[in-house]
């Protein structure tokens, strides 16, 4: 009888004790299990930069030049007058002494002091726009004789000189120009002026 009784005994202890063995298993396991993450926050979205682009290399720029400035008028004070003999005519010089440009129109202004009138442009050809002259530079206008033979024909020791502006209208007062050889420059009623030119080979033809 007893010895049943420790049987029984035995057998409930066991299964206590495999019950407790169990229970600590699970414990164990609960409590070793990592608990479940939380889910990420969604990244925030890049913001382009606000910095300006580069601007390109190798590019430059620059200010348009100025425009020309026109030259002015030339004034008798800006030049040097001459007469001198060529093969078909007598040659009127104009040589800029200042320090600038100044341009010349037309044809100058020929005035005979000894008949009293200005000599007439000589006809044909057709008159430049303007020459200018550059500090140091020379124009030439030829004085021609178209009848060498004439009753009026006079020689005159210096013949006064004048210019025409860029409008059309005379300057101011005259320079005297003395005539290239002592006997005094031939002058008659065929005697005319040209038209200014930057070349002496212009004037001339």
């Amino acid at each position: 009888m007893r010895t049943a009784l420790r049987a029984r005994a035995a057998v409930l202890g066991g299964g206590v004790l495999l019950l407790s063995a169990v229970l600590t298993g699970c414990n164990d396991d609960s409590t070793s299990a990592a608990p479940p993450s939380a889910p990420s926050a969604p990244s925030a979205p890049s913001v382009p930069s606000s910095s300006p682009a580069a601007s390109p290399t190798g590019t430059t720029s620059s200010a348009p030049a100025p425009a020309p400035t026109a030259a002015a008028d030339c004034l008798l004070t800006d030049l040097t007058f001459g007469l001198k003999e060529a093969s078909s005519a007598v040659l009127l010089t104009a040589t800029n002494k200042g320090t600038a440009p100044c341009a010349l129109h037309r044809a100058p202004v020929v005035s005979d002091p000894v008949a009293g009138h200005d000599l007439a442009v000589a006809e044909g050809g057709k008159p430049p726009a303007a020459v200018v002259l550059a500090p140091g530079r020379t124009a030439y206008a030829a004085i021609t004789m178209g009848q060498r033979e004439s009753t009026q024909n006079h020689r005159a020791k210096t013949v006064n000189i004048a210019l025409v502006g860029k409008d059309g209208g005379g300057t101011d007062g005259h320079v005297a120009v003395e005539s290239p050889g002592p006997g005094g420059l031939a002058i008659n009623p065929s005697t005319r002026i040209g038209y200014w030119r930057a070349a002496e080979g212009e004037a001339l033809s």
